[in-house]
């Protein structure tokens, strides 16, 4: 009974830590005053740094989750600062297609650069975050199956609100570029570098739970359409547990990773038939 209550308080804290970092420090910056914001997103980091170090001494379980947290939002401090400015550098248009994909290759470079050289610097093998060849190729194939699935249905939803088939069919490099850097900077940060220090804290349902809560609660915003709130949920709920059972299964976000992009591809699909994106 004392170990399922210390694991209980140990989910709930994961998931206010994993609150800060991407409900508040992202999707709802905003709601800090602004000129607190740059305070939020440079000091962040440095408590959950402060953390790790505590805990080498006090909670050496829990080490490696704090690490996690400090490098994640380190790459996310980055890429709030930066992404744009490359993005002006670069002349890049985020109303074009290919601005925007290009834009989103160098967010994913930007946030993934610090955890992974990061993991690295700790000691620890890239196959404990999922940065590895999968185990047996069924995970990829479910990833694909999903790819093909989740981005059909795209495909079919936007022909049928009118947009053209050679629209499509011209956008499917950048759709792919997007979707693929997006796809695997979302399923490192959100999932594989949390997932197996959560398991041996909390176990593998709950990790599971927690990890794939704050990926829903941080993406809710996303929905374009009120309409498709409930579905749009659906999707990020399927998407969360997916890409997690993939990970742990296989040992490797490659299968997660494809996945998740095909609900991107649904995404660009449908900014472009509702012209919040124009192919250039």
């Amino acid at each position: 009974m004392q170990k399922m209550g210390m694991q209980i308080l140990w989910s709930v804290l994961y998931g206010i830590l994993g609150g800060l970092i991407f409900l508040l420090g992202l999707n709802f910056l905003k709601s800090i005053p602004e000129k607190f914001q740059d305070i939020y997103k440079i000091g962040l980091p440095i408590p959950f740094l402060i953390m790790y170090f505590l805990s080498q001494r006090y909670l050496p379980n829990q080490k490696n989750v704090f690490w996690a947290f400090f490098l994640v939002s380190m790459g996310w401090m980055l890429d709030f600062y930066l992404t744009g400015r490359f993005k002006d550098l670069f002349s890049l248009n985020a109303k074009e297609l290919s601005g925007f994909a290009y834009t989103m290759v160098i967010s994913t470079l930007l946030v993934s650069l610090p955890v992974i050289s990061g993991w690295l610097i700790s000691n620890q093998e890239l196959s404990t975050i999922y940065l590895q060849w999968s185990e047996g190729n069924w995970g990829i194939i479910v990833g694909l199956i999903g790819f093909l699935l989740l981005g059909g249905f795209g495909v079919l939803q936007a022909l049928g609100q009118g947009l053209e088939t050679k629209v499509i069919g011209a956008a499917i490099p950048m759709m792919l570029v997007f979707s693929l850097a997006n796809g695997f900077r979302e399923e490192l940060v959100y999932r594989a570098i949390f997932l197996k220090s959560f398991q041996e804290n909390i176990g593998v349902i709950a990790a599971v739970f927690v990890t794939t809560l704050v990926f829903t609660l941080a993406h809710i915003d996303v929905s374009y359409t009120p309409a498709n709130l409930i579905i749009f949920t659906i999707a990020l709920v399927m998407i969360g547990v997916i890409g997690s059972l993939i990970m742990i299964k296989t040992g490797s976000l490659i299968g997660a990773v494809l996945f998740h992009a095909g609900a991107d591809v649904a995404l660009i699909i449908d900014l472009l038939s509702s012209h919040q994106l124009i192919l250039k």
